[in-house]
């Protein structure tokens, strides 16, 4: 059967030319990668930073660079319904729109993936939210990978949090306001913005800008979750309760190691030190 998601990787190459100038900036730090057993495809399940422009990819680019692994990335279907911008993350990053079909086809063809169960609602980030998953009761990702028979391997996100200043966020925006409560009596704020879930904050970055502060990046590999004893319940919602359970609790241990980490590691860049004063 046609791969109808197959794409041809760029060389390594031009991944680590492409990677450099973020390396240098963010001086990311990839915890665990060297001990990551990639002899068989996985689902990698992480979480989204605030605008989440700063988590997926440097891991991924990383992991194919050192592990020679392209991993696929399902998306909100926001980033499907702009008609430029679709056709560049499809064709030239490989990003498939999140779905039960497409992951289900990226799996028959024992694709490894990555996965963000907080979605939208997570990039959105509110005010003192940093490092919350938001989950809710989505339990797709786990139900496939029982399906398939794949393993999630858990992946921690640090330090993109702290590059960015949430200033103002849905709440501000509508609600305890006029316009907000025109919205809900319209039923606009469930059908257009996700019950507030689906706006995005105003952020800062340095100084008033919206240019990422050089936070050091930290990405920590957990162990892999072997999904295989329970690849004849699938279907069973108490068990994709379990399974997200246990998945969200090891990504939420993995994030508090990280950010010890990240408090007692001394940065000695002189660049970065300098634009991260406060």
């Amino acid at each position: 059967m046609e791969n109808k998601f197959a794409i041809t990787p760029p060389s390594k190459t031009f991944a680590k030319n492409f990677i450099k100038p973020f390396k240098l900036y963010f001086d990311p730090q990839f915890i665990g990668i060297d001990e990551l057993d990639v002899s068989r495809p996985a689902l990698y399940v992480t979480n989204h930073s605030v605008m989440g422009v700063l988590d997926g990819y440097p891991f991924a680019i990383e992991l194919y660079i050192r592990k020679g692994i392209v991993l696929r990335t399902l998306a909100d279907r926001m980033h499907f319904k702009m008609p430029y911008w679709r056709d560049m993350i499809s064709e030239k990053l490989g990003i498939v729109e999140a779905s039960r079909e497409n992951c289900e086809e990226l799996m028959r063809n024992k694709e490894s993936i990555i996965v963000f169960p907080g979605g939208a609602r997570e990039t959105f980030k509110k005010k003192g939210e940093e490092y919350t998953l938001k989950w809710n009761d989505r339990t797709g990702f786990v139900r496939m990978a029982m399906k398939h028979g794949y393993d999630i391997i858990p992946v921690a996100a640090v330090g993109a949090e702290e590059a960015f200043t949430v200033v103002k966020d849905a709440n501000d925006f509508f609600h305890d306001n006029f316009f907000g409560k025109i919205l809900e009596k319209t039923g606009l704020m469930d059908t257009l913005l996700r019950g507030g879930d689906f706006v995005p904050p105003l952020v800062k970055g340095i100084g008033n800008t919206i240019i990422p502060r050089p936070e050091k990046l930290y990405f920590n590999f957990g162990k892999r979750i072997s999904t295989k004893k329970y690849k004849e319940q699938f279907e069973d919602a108490a068990i994709q309760q379990i399974m997200k359970a246990k998945v969200e609790l090891e990504l939420l241990k993995l994030l508090q190691k990280s950010l010890k980490i990240k408090r007692e590691h001394q940065d000695t860049n002189v660049i970065r030190k300098f634009l991260l004063k406060k």
